[in-house]
C-alpha cells in the first residue's frame, strides 16, 4: 500500500462541495506562500527603497517565520483565500439561486 493510500480514500469520500473548496483552498495557499512574498517586496523596494540583505535574505526570514509557526507569516499566506472566503461570504446574498 503506497504513503498516498489513506490521503486519496479520504479525499474521494468528501462530498463535491468539499473537494471543490479544497481545491481553491490548496490554490490560494499555493498563490500565499509562492507568489504574494515577491509581489511585497516589490511594493517594499518600490515604496521604501532596498531591503537590507535583498530578496533572498527576505525570503529566508519569511520562509523561517513561516515554519517556526508566526503568526504573521501564516497570516500571509492565508491572507488571499480568507479575503476571497470573506468576499464570498459577503456575496452570497446577492448571488442568483441555482
Amino acid at each position: 500500500m503506497a504513503w498516498h493510500e489513506p490521503i486519496r480514500n479520504w479525499y474521494a469520500g468528501l462530498s463535491p462541495a468539499w473537494r471543490r473548496e479544497l481545491r481553491i483552498a490548496g490554490l490560494w495557499f499555493a498563490f500565499g506562500l509562492f507568489l504574494m512574498p515577491f509581489l511585497i517586496y516589490a511594493a517594499g523596494v518600490l515604496t521604501l527603497g532596498p531591503y537590507e540583505g535583498g530578496l533572498l535574505a527576505f525570503l529566508g526570514s519569511l520562509l523561517a517565520a513561516f515554519f517556526t509557526l508566526k503568526l504573521t507569516a501564516w497570516l500571509l499566506v492565508l491572507g488571499p483565500y480568507l479575503l476571497f472566503s470573506a468576499v464570498r461570504f459577503l456575496t452570497r446574498p446577492l448571488r442568483r439561486p441555482a
